[in-house]
């Protein structure tokens, strides 16, 4: 019975050690389509500037000629609301990552739909912002650094 009590504590210490490396490497290897084709990631609070020592999280996009907002990773859609201010709010997960998007002008799927990288999910209003947020389980991710945008 104490050499099994002895044995475990290793083993629990090297499993949990493990899957955070699991998920790092996980998360080193994510690459995310723009969610606008033509839109730029826009520096709004100084800490954009520096967004890898940041604690803020977000990333703020604009574009003149878009009009569709896209899907950043092949995901299922687990929330369409819409906000005080007549936009929509929608949430696509992929595994145990959340991609938020907010100012969404009329969203284009709904609940439970699949989508793929580029897929259009909304429609946005040229030279209007539109946020993307994401999380690994509940801890906020600065997406910027696996952003693919031109």
């Amino acid at each position: 019975m104490i050499i099994k009590m002895v044995l475990k504590k290793p083993l629990l210490l090297f499993l949990s050690v493990l899957s955070v490396y699991f998920v790092q490497a996980q998360l080193d290897s994510m690459k995310l389509e723009c969610p606008l084709a033509n839109g730029t990631p826009r520096i709004i609070r100084a800490s954009d500037k520096d967004y890898q020592s940041s604690s803020e999280y977000g990333v703020m996009f604009t574009s003149k000629v878009d009009t569709v907002v896209r899907a950043v990773h092949d995901a299922q859609v687990v929330l369409v609301a819409r906000t005080e201010d007549t936009k929509y709010d929608m949430v696509l997960q992929y595994k145990t990552y959340y991609f938020w998007y907010a100012g969404i002008l009329n969203p284009k799927v709904k609940n439970g739909t699949r989508v793929k990288p580029g897929d259009a999910i909304g429609v946005y209003k040229p030279g209007d912002m539109v946020e993307l947020l994401m999380y690994l389980q509940e801890e906020p991710v600065n997406p910027r650094k696996y952003l693919k945008c031109k």
